[in-house]
């Protein structure tokens, strides 16, 4: 996983065109850096947004026992008296409980910093993590210090959600606000960071005796991140998960989508498949039809053709033809006798319909029989109360 780390420089993205950058590979390596606008930035995985040592304001405040999750807000509200601003204008982030069991407080001012995440997001760049300069000082053990020199400016890191900035203000002002520091808690050890710093730190706190740690100099761009300090959160928030998603969903999609289209071909081939079938039997059944009624032989119209020309072959050879209104009306008198009252009457195509009054189940179904053995089908419905409608038809 590769990593974007982005040096927060004052006034960008209105006043200043780029920002220092490093580019960090999977081992946490330093791989490539330069100072550019956003167009030169490389790709990374995850972005990074450095905050200037000075821009932070890391102290401590006390909340009541029934408060499990304060928001910004209640945070804002009991800072107030010790804030040069409104409350509102600030972003915060709750740290470690300390030993007296206040909760450590980190917070910085909020117009610069949301003006340059929402310029990140219009880029395409989503702030994993906004990260204080100070917290990239190593992580002291405790009761120790970690400590480097800036040009204008100390850096102290008294734990992992404390640290301190001090302003270069001459010799004196120095070694006061560092005896100060001493008196709240003084180190037992010191991790230095710089070939100098160790020497510099004693000449402007003679009195303190401890043991020392000599680490490489401090650097934004390779040093590692530690703590919990981290102001990419609520509005902040990278909301990377739709795009941890995206890839799946995108595979699930393409999947899907071959799916339902191999669906389609497959039904279309399908519905060609059966157009054809129909149209080789129409045209078998048109060249079946054709010695027995000729020209008439069209497909979807040759049924009564075809029974009118097989009632000519079973008249000639002395059976009653099929489309014969005398035949079904005989067949259901045979059954019927005089127990059928007819009210109307209509024959079409094959088909006898009588309107007649209520009849007994038990009637009915002996007709049915009955005509079943003549091989004419009989059908009953309701067509209004007190009229029921028969049907006959000659079966084949």
């Amino acid at each position: 996983m590769t990593i974007l780390r982005l040096y927060l420089r004052p006034g960008w993205p209105d006043s200043e065109p780029g920002l220092p950058w490093a580019l960090l590979g999977a081992r946490g390596e330093l791989s490539a850096q330069g100072d550019s606008a956003p167009s030169s930035w490389p790709k990374a995985d995850h972005c990074e947004l450095i905050l200037p040592a000075g821009r932070t304001l890391f102290t401590q405040l006390t909340l009541p026992a029934a408060v499990k999750q304060a928001s910004e807000a209640v945070i804002g509200f009991a800072l107030e008296e010790g804030l040069l601003n409104e409350p509102a204008q600030n972003v915060y982030v709750l740290g470690e409980i300390l030993a007296d069991g206040s909760r450590a407080v980190a917070l910085t001012e909020a117009f610069g910093l949301k003006r340059a995440v929402a310029m990140l997001k219009s880029l395409g760049r989503l702030c994993d993590r906004i990260t204080p300069e100070e917290c990239l000082l190593p992580l002291p053990p405790k009761q120790g210090w970690s400590v480097a020199r800036q040009a204008q400016a100390w850096l102290l890191r008294l734990s992992a959600a404390r640290a301190v900035y001090l302003p270069a203000a001459g010799e004196g002002t120095e070694q006061a606000l560092l005896a100060r520091l001493a008196q709240e808690g003084a180190p037992s050890t010191l991790i230095v960071c710089g070939a100098d710093v160790a020497a510099q730190f004693s000449h402007c706190l003679p009195s303190w005796q401890g043991e020392v740690q000599q680490q490489a100099a401090h650097d934004w761009r390779q040093a590692r991140s530690s703590g919990h300090i981290n102001f990419a959160n609520g509005d902040l928030a990278a909301n990377r998960r739709w795009r941890a998603w995206a890839p799946t969903v995108r595979k699930t999609g393409v999947i899907v989508l071959t799916v339902l289209l191999a669906q389609l071909l497959l039904t279309l081939g399908q519905a060609g498949w059966f157009a054809w079938q129909k149209h080789s039997l129409s045209a078998d059944i048109r060249e079946l039809a054709k010695p027995w009624i000729g020209a008439q032989a069209v497909p979807g119209s040759s049924a009564l053709a075809m029974t009118r020309a097989v009632d000519k072959l079973r008249l000639r050879h002395g059976l009653p033809a099929r489309d014969n209104v005398l035949t079904l009306m005989g067949a259901l008198a045979a059954v019927s006798g005089r127990d059928l009252q007819v009210q109307s009457l209509q024959y079409e195509g094959g088909r006898l319909q009588l309107k007649v009054g209520e009849l007994p189940a038990e009637l009915v179904q002996r007709w049915r029989s009955q005509l079943a053995n003549r091989q004419i089908r009989l059908e009953v419905a309701t067509s209004q109360p007190g009229v029921k409608t028969l049907t006959l038809v000659q079966e084949p």
